[in-house]
């Protein structure tokens, strides 16, 4: 699938996870920079229960400019006149809120979830779905000369999603980030606020009640309701243990419960493990070796009537 197959279609929405990343509003802006380019009537959205309140994310969203709106989850489902585009995520996955739609296209960079829809492009080798839609604007010889701090934007996304370039390792990745220009000012200050004093705080005293089991070397942690993307800062920092092998840090929020999980061994998935951890009370999926999940409340007490979370 490229990029003019979908030019055919207007208006066109393009729709990021819920509670979305910096990879998922980075991928998403270049869809809609290019879009808009084409004279499209294109909107650029997220759902969820919650709006934007991560620190670096706000300053994201202000500094660059980003046209993202929130979209409030009804009651009845709302209906997308033209085509739908689900970045970072699957149409119909748990991490996305679903709206009705003319038409429907993914394009992610986690493994696949969803087989049904034709208008797919899903590359899970890359480290960002950033990485995959700067491929798609550059195969359509679209210049990203960052007026529109887009380079900024991807650049970012790509930092965020491979802990730091830390886990750069697939080719088209490196070339992103050689390749587009950036404000490196603004980097740097979303780097320094990455969290804030009160998401430090939930953090330390996640941390500090963790459950470790030594035969199989995984932990367990139980966090404060938080912002997802925190869960996985834990998680990230927990796996460098030297004793853990994979763990799962979790949060109890309204409805149900968010997981995030990590694994750096060959004989745990953490893509499925999180499927299996959710499996008939939500939904779970990812990478190798980080993915998330959510499981319904209700759904959980049903399957589990006498079991703790």
């Amino acid at each position: 699938m490229k990029l003019t197959d979908l030019e055919k279609y207007n208006p066109i929405t393009i729709q990021c996870h819920d509670n979305p990343d910096a990879d998922a509003l980075g991928s998403g802006y270049g869809l809609y920079c290019y879009f808009k380019s084409k004279g499209k009537d294109v909107r650029l959205i997220y759902s969820g229960a919650n709006e934007i309140h991560k620190s670096n994310l706000k300053l994201m969203v202000e500094n660059l400019n980003l046209p993202v709106e929130y979209v409030k989850p009804e009651k009845t489902v709302q209906k997308i006149k033209g085509l739908l585009i689900t970045v970072d995520c699957q149409y119909g996955a748990g991490n996305v809120t679903r709206f009705e739609a003319d038409a429907v296209a993914i394009i992610d960079h986690h493994q696949q979830e969803i087989e049904d829809i034709p208008l797919t492009l899903i590359q899970s080798n890359l480290g960002s779905c950033c990485t995959l839609v700067w491929k798609l604007l550059t195969d359509e010889g679209f210049v990203i000369n960052d007026l529109h701090f887009l380079g900024t934007a991807l650049y970012y996304g790509l930092y965020m999603d491979t802990k730091q370039f830390s886990e750069l390792f697939n080719p088209l990745d490196m070339d992103l980030r050689e390749a587009v220009p950036y404000e490196k000012s603004l980097i740097t200050k979303f780097i320094n606020a990455n969290i804030s004093l009160q998401e430090l705080e939930v953090a330390g005293l996640a941390l500090l009640r963790y459950s470790y089991n030594d035969d199989y070397d995984f932990a367990v942690i139980r966090s404060k309701p938080c912002d997802p993307n925190i869960l996985g800062i834990i998680s990230d920092f927990v796996l460098q243990v030297d004793l853990f092998n994979s763990c799962v840090v979790f949060s109890q929020m309204n409805d149900g419960f968010k997981f995030s999980v990590r694994s750096c061994i060959k004989e745990v998935n953490a893509s499925e493990l999180a499927e299996y951890l959710a499996e008939g009370m939500g939904s779970g999926g990812g990478h190798y070796e980080k993915a998330g999940g959510f499981i319904s409340m209700k759904l959980y007490e049903e399957k589990h009537p006498t079991l703790h979370a």
